[in-house]
């Protein structure tokens, strides 16, 4: 049985995608007395193989539990990006990660992982958990979050940096487009943890506080995780680029986890400017006045 808000996502998730979808794209007539943006719920429900009612229901947020078969019909018909499916699925409780029981477990990040990390001199790397929960980091990381052993709590988390952080909004350029396509990785994530108060906590800070994180959260985008380019203002080394890529590793009791790499780009000095930088720890020192320096945090909890 789904949650009620579980079925209150999959609602405004098939509203939404309905709405974008105008009738001419597919093959449909427009007529002269629409008055629904994008497509009728009858539409939907026609092109999906099922009952006008059964669809009803769903945008209705009826206590009702449909396929995977049917779901699947439904994204099929919405035309749905493969990022869109996957997230229509798992809010139906298909594929979930956390199996729905939002269990509190230790995430001890090996012994191992953080000396691979610590071989990365001028990259920064870190590992993040299933919220974006920062858990494990080298030296050069320091460079983009400033102290993250001085944060404390959720302070030390992703997105709360992104989107909380000042020296972050400075920094990154592109500033916006990266939080945009942060916010719908996390959405697609989130689909796992709607019921977990855990994951629910940084979701409400995250919404009182931003206005852009606000406003975006309620666009329902979402977008699977990808490699890409970021670059920073730094204030003392100006001009960083790198390239990053995401992996997924394991934690020392099966935890899935996220190991981010950059790698400065070939075609900047990024790598010599991490040099120096990396070479004078006071240059490190954060808006907030604390200094870097090498942390070798032992774990973290965190909830699956």
């Amino acid at each position: 049985m789904l949650s009620h808000d579980r079925r209150s996502e999959i609602a405004t998730f098939l509203r939404i995608r309905r709405a974008r979808l105008q009738p001419e794209q597919l093959g449909l007539p427009r007529g002269t007395r629409r008055r629904t943006p994008g497509l009728r719920r009858e539409e939907v429900a026609e092109l999906a193989g099922i009952s006008t009612e059964w669809y009803a229901w769903l945008e209705q947020r009826r206590d009702v539990h449909p396929s995977m078969e049917t779901l699947q019909c439904i994204a099929h018909a919405l035309k749905l990006e493969p990022a869109e499916q996957r997230h229509l699925l798992t809010l139906g409780g298909y594929g979930a990660e956390n199996g729905g029981n939002g269990a509190v477990r230790e995430t001890a990040v090996s012994p191992q992982l953080q000396r691979l990390m610590d071989q990365l001199e001028c990259c920064p790397a870190w590992i993040m958990g299933a919220r974006s929960d920062i858990l494990a980091w080298n030296r050069a990381a320091t460079v983009i979050h400033g102290d993250l052993h001085a944060m404390r709590g959720i302070e030390r988390n992703g997105v709360h940096q992104l989107f909380l952080n000042p020296r972050m909004r400075r920094m990154l350029v592109n500033w916006e487009s990266h939080a945009r396509d942060c916010v719908a990785k996390l959405r697609l994530t989130y689909a796992n943890y709607i019921d977990d108060p855990w994951f629910n906590e940084l979701i409400g800070l995250l919404r009182a506080q931003s206005p852009e994180f606000a406003a975006w959260w309620e666009e329902h985008n979402v977008q699977l995780p990808r490699d890409g380019v970021k670059a920073y203002e730094h204030p003392e080394a100006g001009r960083l680029t790198f390239d990053y890529a995401l992996l997924q590793v394991a934690g020392d009791n099966g935890v899935p986890l996220q190991l981010i790499t950059y790698v400065p780009s070939g075609e900047s000095d990024t790598r010599q400017r991490m040099e120096t930088l990396l070479c004078h720890p006071e240059r490190l020192t954060d808006d907030r006045g604390f200094p870097g320096g090498a942390v070798r945090p032992t774990g973290s909890r965190e909830k699956t």
